[in-house]
This record gives C-alpha cells, structure tokens and sequence, in this order.
C-alpha cells in the first residue's frame, strides 16, 4: 500500500517515501542535497510542492490571523499609501478588513493605521498537515519525481490526472466541509439554491 502505517507520524522524509513508493521506487533514509539521486530530488522539490499546494486552496489548518500596524516609514504618506508590512509566514492574502486596498510586493496599502489580515499561512511542520493534504502533498511530489527518475511520461501523465482529479479536489473538499464555515462551498450554494426552490420543502 502507499499509505503509511497506522500511527505512523507523518514527517517531510514519510511524505518524499510515499511519492517515490507511488513510483515503485526504493524510500530513502534521509533528505540530502547528497545522498541518491531520489534523496537530492526530494530535497529540491519538497518546499517548493509544499507551498505550492498550501496556495492552491484555503487550508483550515494554515490559515492564519494577524493584525498589522502601518509601518512608522508610511506616517508621512497619504493616508491611502500606508504601507503594512506582510507577517513573514504569510503565503497568499485571503481577506483584509479594510474595505479598499491594495498588494504590492509584501505590503499591503490602505488608509487604516491597523488592519486584520486573514491569510494562508507557511506551515512546514508536517504533524500538521491533514491526511488527504498529505496524500495530495505525496501524489504532486510523485508528478515533479517521476520523469527525472522513471523516464515514464505515461507514468507522469497518469500521477497529473490522479493529483487533479482526484487527490486534490478530495482534499479540498473535506477540509470544506470540516472548515467552521462552508458558506463559501460551491455544493453548499447549490443545494441552497435548490431548496429554495422546492415548494415541500418546507
């Protein structure tokens, strides 16, 4: 099986043996810039798949709060160009409570002095990580590990479509529906829209 054992504690170097076991490779004992050819691809690819998938949905789990003075430099400045400066974590802007800003680089612009800032945080440690995120992490490493140590384009192909079609959007799905909102979920908004519609259903 390509799932880890039970009470198996999720690790970087778990989640790089369950991408290369999706490749009928041997697992590796360590990470290293180094080691075997797998061992210093998993080392290349791991942060940048890692941040590329915390990007990619609105994870419960690395979503953050933060409230951001207006850094002392924008005082001077019109009060639209107050310059607040991004929490060092931070990955993707979800929401700002003020009602007209702006992103440029690591700041955001606006005229508040302080603002809340709801964003997608970088979380590395993986005990964190939900088990389906997990699953999606390994599925997507597998796809940037799979040509350079299997050749197979097939192979890649089918990882592609198993990451979009299936590993992610589960993922995705159940961390909708765990979240403590799911108004924002497409099915939610559907269902609603035909109950409203249904004469008994009340």
């Amino acid at each position: 099986m390509n799932t880890a054992p039970p009470n198996t504690q999720t690790t970087a170097l778990s989640i790089c043996n369950l991408a290369l076991a999706k490749l009928g490779e041997s697992p590796i004992s360590a990470i290293s810039p180094s080691g075997t050819l797998a061992a210093r691809l998993c080392y290349s690819h791991y942060h940048p798949v890692r941040r590329e998938l915390l990007c990619s949905n609105r994870w419960t789990f690395a979503t953050g709060l933060a409230q951001i003075q207006a850094s002392a430099d924008s005082a001077a400045t019109p009060a639209r160009h107050r310059e607040h400066p991004l929490p060092d974590d931070c990955l993707r802007v979800l929401e700002v409570s003020s009602p007209d800003w702006s992103l440029r680089g690591r700041s955001i612009y606006c005229a508040e002095g302080t603002i809340e800032l709801l964003y997608l945080a970088d979380v590395e440690d993986p005990l964190l990580f939900e088990p389906l995120f997990t699953e999606a992490f390994a599925t997507r490493l597998a796809c940037k590990l799979c040509i350079p140590l299997t050749s197979s384009t097939s192979a890649r192909e089918a990882l592609t479509q198993e990451y979009h079609r299936l590993a992610l959007p589960q993922a995705a799905h159940i961390n909708a529906v765990q979240a403590h909102s799911n108004d924002s979920h497409p099915l939610l908004r559907l269902w609603r829209k035909s109950y409203s519609q249904c004469p008994n259903c009340e």
